[in-house]
């Protein structure tokens, strides 16, 4: 049961609301300031939940991580904890903003409620990654032309792992792309590049070295639904993959290189189907 003689001790301000309780901190002693707006955050109001104090308003501090109330001797415990949360927060949004800068794309921050987000367009696909206040990113809206796609969203990322922004894009193009009946062959001369050019022309010894970038997209039929599956290199023999099917993604991950069991087979071990129902469709397979 919650103790307000002891949250009012520490020197909040309590009052009931519709939710529950409600805990008011005064900080015109030494308030917060919005680095966007320039201005001053004279008080904060929590919501008390149990042995946790989660800010609640303003906006700028909404989402900043709960205090619990067990590990407070007084006022200024608190006022420093909500400091320290609201300062990590703004690293990350410089951080982030930094990263997305070198990707080629354009940081937003709110000003009212400081959340950073940015825009990743192709063509018609349209996505918007919002960050949280630790700056991990999420899908918040994806279009296509004229038409949104409420699935799409949710979907989380690591900025980092992508070190140009033409990786980031065929990542979500891979993810959100065109759905169709079947597979989409793409001419070879409008940019393709296939694995067997590669070995033909440079030798099966041919190296990679440790730090260049390595990506690869397959278009597959899985009992004659299409299915894109798309890898890139993180470091060294690690990669990032995704299955993305109809409905969208269907698998997201990490796998060592020489775990790897290879397409078909890892696309059958995740849709449960047998290694016969995968095809690999590439610009010259006839399509049924």
């Amino acid at each position: 049961m919650m103790d307000t003689a002891r949250l009012e001790g520490l020197g909040l301000q309590l009052r009931e609301d519709v939710a529950g309780t409600e805990a008011v901190l005064d900080l015109e002693a030494s308030p917060l300031v919005n680095p966007v707006t320039r201005a001053f955050i004279p008080e904060v109001t929590f919501q008390v939940m149990g042995d946790r104090l989660i800010p609640i308003s303003p906006p700028a501090v909404v989402g900043l991580a709960p205090i619990l109330i067990g590990a407070l001797s007084d006022v200024a415990d608190i006022e420093a904890l909500l400091a320290d949360a609201f300062n990590e927060h703004i690293f990350h949004v410089q951080r982030r903003s930094a990263e997305l800068q070198v990707l080629g794309l354009t940081p937003r921050v709110e000003p009212e409620t400081l959340e950073l987000s940015t825009d990743v367009a192709d063509g018609e696909l349209s996505v918007t990654l919002v960050s949280d206040r630790l700056g991990n990113f999420r899908v918040a809206r994806v279009s296509r032309g004229r038409e949104e796609l409420p699935s799409g969203t949710g979907h989380t990322l690591e900025l980092s792992e992508f070190r140009e922004r033409a990786a980031l894009t065929g990542y979500l193009v891979a993810l959100f792309g065109e759905p169709a009946s079947r597979p989409q062959a793409t001419p070879v001369g409008a940019g393709l590049v296939r694995f067997s050019d590669i070995v033909e022309k440079f030798g099966a010894e041919a190296l990679v070295p440790p730090r260049s970038s390595l990506e690869l997209l397959a278009q597959l039929q899985v009992e004659g639904r299409p299915y894109r599956f798309a890898a890139a290199r993180v470091a060294g023999r690690t990669f990032r993959g995704l299955l993305a099917g109809p409905q969208g993604k269907e698998w997201a991950g990490r796998f060592e290189l020489d775990e790897f069991p290879g397409i078909v087979r890892m696309v059958a071990d995740l849709l449960k189907v047998a290694p016969a129902a995968v095809r690999l469709v590439g610009p010259d397979t006839p399509q049924e």
